[in-house]
């Protein structure tokens, strides 16, 4: 029987519908990531009060004032509610298609490949720009990855392991290319590779917000089959779905997510794990727009709490991200070794 998904329809476009629940979720997302803008706008050692918040959204605040804001914390903040969104929509698709948790894009090596892709650029080829490199490396990691599809489309448990190959071996060029160069260079890249936002700009705020612009629309597009392939290749194929067309659509456009997140943020972890896990909860269909409001605000929120930290060098926020996402991760696999029924590792 085919399952009866709330659909929106225009003309011959048909996308999957966001429930209500997802809806009022998503609503009190928007409205915590409103005021978690507020937090990193206001917070810190050099952030602006309320009152001179107000004065420099008007332009009425002293030069300094206004560069801050407009210059440094709002373009940082910007940055970071993309990235996270990126991050967390990608890590819904990947967990989708591969019907394991551990799929996200920083487990089978996509942001390391971009790192690595962006570090070797850097050293052979420095007259180009960064993005380059990047796209190469995540192009040659997917190009290692697509012999993870079965042959009816189907993607195995050996993706994963693939994935992790590949992230070992892209981390392992990252490291000898490190071994390469000075070291003013090297902890210039040491501190894009931790993942940070420091001197974001408003050409990061644009890069992310293309990136979104283009893929986003694409993956609600695909949401229906995506949906329909929570039901397994076997059940989506008889109902008529393009398995492997849509497999590979669905990647490239998560890919690209994961992409722009890495250049400009650097490559964050755990976001793209944990965000679709919370956005899932006590509810296995897949929830696009939750992993990304929810990937956004953990992000956001990680980078605001590095502003409040002790230090003259603040913590990058990837160093964060990682700490309390392994936290996470080891919790969550600890539930599930002492539960009776099967681990929803694999789902």
């Amino acid at each position: 029987m085919t399952p009866r998904f709330p659909l929106w329809s225009c003309g011959p476009i048909t996308i999957l519908a966001p429930s209500k629940a997802a809806l009022h979720t998503s609503l009190f997302g928007f409205l915590g990531l409103l005021g978690c803008l507020l937090l990193s706008l206001t917070l810190g050692e050099s952030g602006l009060s309320p009152a001179r918040l107000l004065q420099a959204l008007a332009g009425q605040a002293e030069a300094y004032e206004h560069w801050l804001l407009w210059q440094s914390r709002l373009p940082r903040a910007l940055t970071a509610l993309g990235a996270g969104a990126a991050l967390g929509i990608a890590g819904a698709v990947f967990q989708s298609l591969s019907r394991n948790a551990l799929g996200s894009p920083d487990i089978i090596g996509i942001n390391a490949g971009a790192s690595a892709g962006a570090v070797l650029c850097l050293l052979f080829l420095p007259s180009l720009p960064l993005a380059w490199g990047a796209l190469c490396g995540t192009l040659l990691v997917l190009v290692l990855l697509l012999p993870g599809l079965g042959n009816r489309g189907e993607f195995s448990n050996r993706l994963i392991v693939m994935g992790i190959a590949v992230n070992a071996l892209a981390i392992a060029i990252i490291q000898f290319t490190l071994t390469l160069v000075q070291r003013e260079q090297a902890q210039q890249l040491l501190g894009y590779l931790s993942g940070s936002l420091a001197h974001r700009d408003w050409q990061q705020v644009s890069w992310i917000a293309l990136t979104l612009a283009v893929a986003v629309p694409g993956l609600l597009l695909l949401s229906r089959r995506l949906n329909l392939l929570t039901l397994g290749p076997e059940t989506s194929i008889s109902l008529g779905l393009p398995l492997r067309q849509t497999q590979l659509t669905a990647i490239l456009f998560a890919s690209l997510l994961a992409l722009g997140a890495v250049l400009c943020a650097g490559p964050v972890s755990f976001i793209a794990l944990v965000a679709p896990h919370l956005a899932r909860w006590k509810n296995q269909q897949l929830a696009l727009l939750r992993s990304g409001v929810i990937g956004a605000l953990l992000l956001l929120g990680a980078d605001t709490l590095t502003l409040l930290l002790p230090g003259q060098q603040r913590l990058p926020v990837g160093v964060l991200t990682a700490m309390l996402g392994g936290n996470y991760l080891t919790l969550l696999l600890l539930g599930q070794m002492f539960k009776r029924k099967p681990s929803s590792l694999t789902h």
